[in-house]
């Protein structure tokens, strides 16, 4: 809770208007509202009378919330993160490489070697990240990498062992 909120709820508990309290401090009724607003502050004089009309300790009035600083610092970690992510995503040359076309030029090269493709393509989807240039082309290529390869390789292993040969027998009648 901010300074401007504590003095607003300690005057309201003690029954007072902001009239009451400036006549008390010798300031106008602006000036209190604009302590309680967070658009000034009190010196120190004043923040030393606040404390007796409230009957709090200027600690009190003073004291940060642990709560609120925690959350802004967790915050300020998270812009952090954004910040880095939005500066890496300016400049990929910083910090990790792109290796979006890269892994592209191996999918594609590896759709037309099967069955080394069925091997590669997965490890290929697995080893791209989210920050490469071509994320989502090289998820699309390298599934239809991997469906291409399964064919060839059904293909190769067919041909070794002779699915695709007819054998015709022919009957002849016994005469």
């Amino acid at each position: 809770m901010a300074l401007a909120e504590r003095l607003r709820l300690h005057r309201e508990n003690k029954g007072l208007s902001q009239a009451t309290v400036a006549a008390q401090l010798n300031v106008s009724r602006q000036s209190v509202s604009k302590w309680e607003t967070g658009k000034g502050y009190p010196d120190i004089d004043n923040l030393i009378l606040l404390s007796q009309i409230y009957e709090v300790s200027i600690d009190e009035l003073l004291q940060e919330n642990e709560v609120l600083k925690q959350k802004i610092e967790e915050n300020n970690e998270t812009i952090e993160e954004y910040r880095r992510k939005l500066d890496w995503m300016h400049d990929p040359g910083r910090g990790e490489k792109d290796e979006g076309l890269l892994l592209l030029i191996a999918v594609i090269g590896l759709s037309v070697a099967a069955p080394l493709g069925l091997l590669l393509a997965p490890i290929i989807m697995k080893r791209n990240k989210k920050s490469n240039t071509f994320y989502r082309l090289i998820n699309v290529v390298s599934v239809c990498c991997f469906l291409i390869n399964l064919y060839f390789t059904f293909i190769m292993i067919g041909d070794y062992l002779l699915w695709d040969q007819k054998i015709e027998v022919n009957y002849m009648p016994e005469s």
